[in-house]
C-alpha cells in the first residue's frame, strides 16, 4: 500500500493506524520506513495512531483530540513533558514507564466516552475531569486558544491549572 501510494508522488501521506495489529518487528521495520520516506522524498507525514509510543518515536508535533475535537496541541517534546489539558495528562499518565514497580497501578481517566453527538453540554471532558469546576466547565464550551508559543490548549481553566502545576504528568 505504501508503494502504491509514493508512486503518485504525494506532497501528504496520511498513515491512519498504519501499524496496528502488527508485531514489533514488522512495526519497526514500517516505522523506518516511513522515516526513510520522509528524509528522501520530502513528503509530509499525517499519522493517526492512538499509540503514544509511536508518536513519542516518530512525530515531531502531536495533536491530542478528544471528542472529534482538538484538544491541545504542540511539539511532542512539549506535550509530553508538561500537558495543558486534563484529558492530555490522564493519557500520559496511564503508561506504563521503563523502570515502573510491577505493582504500581497504571492511572486511570474516570467515566467513559460519551456516545457521539451526545456531548455533555460546555467542555466535553467536564464529567471526566479532575480540575471542572461547576458552574464554568459544564456551562462553557471552550476555544482553542494559543497558550504558549507553538502550542494550544482547549481547557477554560488551562491557566489557572498552570499556575497550580498540575497539568503535568
Amino acid at each position: 500500500m505504501i508503494a502504491m501510494v509514493m508512486a503518485c508522488n504525494p506532497r501528504l501521506l496520511i498513515a491512519d493506524e498504519p501499524t496496528t495489529a502488527l508485531d514489533v518487528t514488522v512495526q519497526k521495520t514500517i516505522l523506518q520506513l516511513l522515516r526513510d520516506l520522509q528524509e528522501q522524498t520530502g513528503v509530509a507525514l499525517l499519522f493517526v495512531t492512538h499509540d503514544l509510543g509511536v508518536v513519542a518515536e516518530l512525530c515531531e508535533r502531536v495533536v491530542v483530540m478528544y471528542a472529534g475535537e482538538v484538544i491541545e496541541d504542540g511539539t511532542v517534546d512539549d506535550v509530553f513533558s508538561v500537558p495543558q489539558h486534563p484529558y492530555t495528562s490522564g493519557l500520559l499518565s496511564s503508561i506504563p514507564r521503563p523502570g515502573m514497580s510491577s505493582d504500581r497501578r497504571l492511572a486511570a481517566i474516570p467515566g467513559r466516552i460519551p456516545a457521539a453527538g451526545e456531548w455533555p453540554s460546555g467542555c466535553h471532558f467536564h464529567n471526566r475531569c479532575p480540575h471542572a469546576r461547576t458552574g464554568l466547565c459544564d456551562n462553557t464550551h471552550p476555544v482553542l486558544v494559543e497558550t504558549t508559543s507553538g502550542r494550544s490548549a482547549r481547557c477554560l481553566r488551562v491557566t489557572d491549572l498552570e499556575l497550580q502545576g498540575v497539568t503535568g504528568a
